[in-house]
């Protein structure tokens, strides 16, 4: 019985380390550049799969050999900082002084005809007017009926306004210039901008990551193959089934990945040119918090999600896909995060409204 104890024992402590070194390569991918490793690149999209099962071993451990609980934690701490990039805890923090509000919104084309109030009114529309933000950065704002509106309402509220393509923000400070931003893109895009706060200039970034172009018929396809998996056997017929879902999924993730990498390398020499004065970057980054733009972004700028946010943080809820994919950074030095909230109560588009409080580390020099 000692014998086959021991031997059980060993075989765990030989799944914990294979999870722990599977964590660790996911983790190693995001420092391959996507343009030339576009398939290798997607190893960290299972990041997640292998942080639960090595957090399943924690609780494992500690209930039946105590131990080797320290096998886990060793990985755990090893790959803590994406660990907390995915899965952030945080203790409330409450604003103090002057601060400024960010909200950052994929509208989906302001929600079509399932986002119109029985009055008529856009759903969407009257959330932003009464988010009170003062900087709203919102993408795939194409519609101009509901655009035109919102332009009105809150041009009456004191906002001013930049549009290119699918791209808009609206800022109560004083934009001083704003363009399109010039990235590699098949049909997405950015905007750029400066903005007059309190006596300094503020680069704001309002970008659009390349998107993967998923349908949804093959979304659909693909979470049914899942479900087949998990409630059949395992057999070769459902490995088929998931292999042949998958397939057209990872090649539009594997053409789409080396843009957004592309993009997010212009973007980060965007912002190392303007440092060490402010920066505020939004968007739908269609990456998680576990990916190369992610990495490469956040080596200079704060996400605010990260700093003052708690839990997975889904932002985008389409059925079988739930990830954090839309984000706000900003330059750490200068400001604290506060309240970074998703509100999951308003699904009138395929993505949730990202808001944060920033305020200054300390007062401003005059």
């Amino acid at each position: 019985m000692k014998v086959l104890r021991t031997i059980l024992v060993n075989l765990f402590v030989g799944a914990n380390i294979a999870v722990i070194l599977l964590m660790w390569l996911t983790c190693l991918s995001t420092y391959l550049n996507p343009s030339s490793w576009p398939r290798l690149s997607l190893l960290s999209l299972t990041f997640p799969v292998f942080l639960a099962s090595d957090l399943a071993f924690i609780v494992f451990w500690l209930i039946f050999k105590i131990r080797r609980v320290w096998i886990p934690i060793v990985g755990l701490l090893a790959c803590g900082s994406f660990a907390r990039d995915y899965f952030p805890l945080n203790l409330p923090s409450s604003p103090t002084g002057d601060s400024l509000r960010v909200l950052t919104f994929n509208v989906h084309g302001f929600g079509g005809a399932d986002a119109i109030l029985p009055d008529g009114r856009n759903a969407i529309v009257e959330y932003i007017e009464a988010s009170q933000a003062d900087v709203i950065c919102l993408q795939e704002s194409h519609m101009a009926k509901h655009r035109d509106s919102l332009d009105l309402k809150l041009q009456a509220l004191g906002y001013e306004h930049y549009h290119h393509a699918t791209v808009s923000f609206y800022s109560r400070l004083h934009i001083l210039w704003a363009d399109s931003l010039a990235l590699p893109s098949r049909t997405n895009s950015g905007v750029v901008a400066h903005l007059l706060y309190e006596g300094d200039t503020i680069l704001l970034i309002n970008n659009h990551f390349e998107s993967n172009h998923f349908t949804p018929t093959m979304r659909e396809a693909y979470v049914d193959a899942i479900k087949q998996s998990t409630l059949n056997a395992p057999s070769r017929l459902m490995g088929d089934s998931l292999r042949r879902e998958l397939s057209p999924i990872v090649r539009l993730l594997s053409e789409a990945a080396p843009y957004r990498a592309a993009q997010a390398d212009s973007i980060s020499n965007i912002v190392s040119r303007w440092a060490p004065r402010p920066v505020i970057l939004c968007g739908d980054f269609n990456e998680t918090p576990v990916s190369y733009p992610h990495r490469l972004l956040t080596r200079t700028l704060t996400s605010a999600f990260v700093q003052s946010g708690n839990g997975l943080g889904i932002t985008f809820h389409a059925r079988g896909f739930p990830v954090r994919i839309d984000h706000v950074l900003f330059s750490g030095d200068v400001w604290q995060s506060h309240h970074t909230v998703i509100d999951n109560t308003f699904k009138y588009s395929d993505h949730l409204p990202l808001s944060t409080i920033l305020t200054r580390k300390t007062p401003k020099k005059r």
